[in-house]
C-alpha cells in the first residue's frame, strides 16, 4: 500500500503544479529560450492529441505563458515563434485585429491551440456535454478556465466571417471622404490640453453629412449620452458594437435592424465637441478596440 501511495502522490502533485502554478514569463522569443521550447513542445503535443478523436490520451492541462510585447514585435511574429495560430492568440487575449497589439502589452499564450467558447458558462457536466456536441470534440478534451469562467475548446478554428472581421474587412467607414482629426490611443485632450486616452477615432465632416452603419446590426441605444452628445449604439454579431457620437440628427430608432452602409444619422457637434465631426468607436465584449476598416485609419 505504501509503494502505491508513493507512486500516486507525485502524479497528483505534478498535476496540481500544471493547473495552478504561476504562468511562465517568456523573457524573449529566441528559439534557444528554454521556456519557449517548452511552450512549443506542449502546443505541438496538445495539437496532436486534439486531432486524434479516437485517442484516450489526456491533453496536457491548460496553462499559460506570459509575454510582454516589445517594440519590434508583430502579431504574426509572436504567433509563429510561439507555435500559436490566429484563432488562439486572438481569442486568449480578446484581440479584434492584429492592430490591437501594442508595445508593453502582456499577452497570455496558452499551451494548446483552440478557441474560448464566447459565452460565460458553468463548469458542469451538462455544459461540457452540450459543448462537446456543438464542437464535435470529446468532452474529456474540453478545458475549463476558472479565472475566465469560460470553456476552452482545443483544435477549433475561427470561421470565415470572424476571420474577415479580424483582418479588417468587417467594418465599413461610417463617413465617406471624412478627414481623420484624432486617432485611437493617447492624445492631448482638446479641452484640458492634458494627455488622455481616446477610445475611438474622430472624423471631421460638414454639418449634416450622412453617417452610415459600419456593419449589419440592431440599434441598441439612441439618445443623449454625456460627452458623446447625441449617440447611436449598434450591436453586431460576435460581441461587437459600434458607437456614433456628436450627431445632429437620428435616422433610426431603438430596436431597428440596420444594414451595412445604411444612413443612420447626420454629423453634428452635440456633446463635448469643438466642431462638427463624428466620434466613432468599435467595442468587442465591452472592450474598446482600434477601429479597422478595409482602408485602415
Amino acid at each position: 500500500m505504501r509503494r502505491f501511495l508513493d507512486f500516486i502522490f507525485p502524479l497528483a502533485f505534478l498535476s496540481a503544479i500544471n493547473l495552478f502554478a504561476t504562468p511562465v514569463t517568456l523573457a524573449n522569443l529566441d528559439y534557444s529560450n528554454p521556456g519557449l521550447k517548452d511552450l512549443r513542445t506542449q502546443v505541438k503535443e496538445n495539437l496532436r492529441l486534439s486531432r486524434s478523436p479516437d485517442s484516450d490520451d489526456k491533453l496536457i492541462p491548460l496553462k499559460y505563458f506570459k509575454y510582454k510585447v516589445k517594440k519590434d514585435d508583430s502579431f504574426f511574429k509572436i504567433m509563429a515563434r510561439t507555435g500559436m495560430d490566429l484563432e488562439t492568440l486572438s481569442s486568449a487575449n480578446e484581440l479584434s485585429s492584429p492592430h490591437d497589439l501594442a508595445e508593453g502589452m502582456i499577452l497570455e499564450i496558452p499551451n494548446m491551440r483552440g478557441l474560448f467558447h464566447p459565452e460565460d458558462s458553468a463548469n458542469t457536466n451538462q455544459v461540457k456535454q452540450e459543448l462537446s456536441k456543438k464542437y464535435g470534440i470529446s468532452p474529456d478534451k474540453l478545458q475549463f478556465d476558472e479565472s475566465r469562467g469560460k470553456w476552452f475548446v482545443p483544435g477549433v478554428m475561427m470561421g470565415k466571417r470572424e476571420k474577415s472581421f479580424f483582418y479588417g474587412f468587417g467594418f465599413l467607414s461610417p463617413l465617406e471622404g471624412a478627414l481623420l482629426t484624432s486617432g485611437y490611443g493617447k492624445r492631448n485632450d482638446p479641452f484640458t490640453k492634458k494627455q488622455t486616452f481616446h477610445g475611438g477615432v474622430d472624423l471631421a465632416a460638414e454639418q449634416g453629412s450622412d453617417v452610415l452603419a459600419s456593419q449589419d446590426g440592431i440599434v441598441n441605444f439612441r439618445g443623449e449620452n454625456g460627452g458623446y452628445g447625441n449617440l447611436i449604439i449598434v450591436k453586431h454579431e460576435m460581441g461587437y458594437e459600434t458607437r456614433y457620437g456628436h450627431l445632429s440628427k437620428y435616422h433610426v430608432k431603438h430596436g431597428d435592424k440596420v444594414r451595412k452602409g445604411q444612413k443612420i444619422g447626420e454629423v453634428g457637434m452635440t456633446g463635448r465637441a469643438t466642431g462638427p465631426h463624428l466620434h466613432f468607436e468599435v467595442r468587442r465584449n465591452s472592450k474598446r478596440q482600434k477601429p479597422v476598416f478595409q482602408t485602415h485609419i
